[in-house]
Parts: C-alpha cells; sequence; structure tokens
C-alpha cells in the first residue's frame, strides 16, 4: 500500500480490519499477519488518496512556514484537504437498524467513563470524564 504504519493501522481501524493469527507461526512475537483479502480490500478505499493529500499539504505547509512565508501559508491552510467518514458509517451500518444495535456499546462507555473515580483517570481529562457524566445523566431523564 505503500503509506506509514500509523496510517496504515487508522485505516485497519476506520475500516474495521483486524490483524490474524495464523496457524503456523513463524517463529517470534514481532510480527502482525493481515489476510491478503483485506489488504486488497484496502487498496481501493478513497481514504488513502485524502492521507495522501493531506501528507503533500503538510510538507507544503511546512516549508512555507520554515521560509517564513507566513501569508502564503495561511492562504494555503485556507485550502487544506478535508476528509469525512461518512461513507465508512454507512458502510458499516447499511440501515438505522444497524445503529442502533450497535449503540449500546457507546452507553456502556459512557457509564464506563462516568463511574471513573479520580484516582482510577490516570491520562483521562476530566473533561472528558464530565462530558461523559452530563450525557449518561441527561439519556437517563429522557
Amino acid at each position: 500500500l505503500q503509506v506509514p504504519l500509523a496510517d496504515f493501522r487508522k485505516l485497519c481501524i476506520l475500516k474495521g480490519i483486524y490483524p490474524r493469527d495464523p496457524k503456523k507461526k513463524a517463529h517470534g512475537n514481532d510480527k502482525t499477519y493481515y489476510h491478503q483479502k483485506d489488504i486488497a480490500f484496502l487498496r481501493h478505499e478513497p481514504l488513502l488518496n485524502k492521507f495522501f493529500e493531506l501528507k503533500t499539504f503538510m510538507k507544503k505547509f511546512k516549508r512555507l512556514i520554515g521560509r517564513r512565508e507566513i501569508k502564503d501559508a495561511k492562504g494555503l491552510e485556507d485550502r487544506k484537504p478535508k476528509y469525512t467518514l461518512h461513507h465508512l458509517v454507512r458502510e458499516r451500518y447499511p440501515s438505522f437498524d444497524d445503529a442502533i444495535r450497535d449503540l449500546d456499546d457507546a452507553v456502556s462507555m459512557l457509564a464506563l467513563f462516568q463511574s471513573l473515580s479520580a484516582d482510577q483517570a490516570r491520562d483521562i481529562p476530566v473533561e472528558a470524564i464530565s462530558e461523559a457524566t452530563r450525557r449518561t445523566r441527561s439519556s437517563s431523564s429522557t
């Protein structure tokens, strides 16, 4: 695919592709295996093009900032490529009923965040916990 590992992992998470454990695994646990079918599936993903566009944008932007061409950099920043994940949501949840069935995971996560005490919330921002608490209370009152 010729993409950085971070972009590949991000794409795999977004598409719901997970590593597989082969039956006859070579020695060493430092390797991650994916099905060829999954990799071929990722080749045709439109997000790949957006990742490339963002990468080239960042190169141009950093070059302009390095040259102290702030005016040109601001103009370029206005044309920053954007991508949406609408097609991924439609692909994962083709009908409204499918989305509703998967909603319990999100509600469970909110309840988990709400139940965290201050000493357990190590690297989780306080705003995230208070937002989860607020959303859980508002959903339980309806």
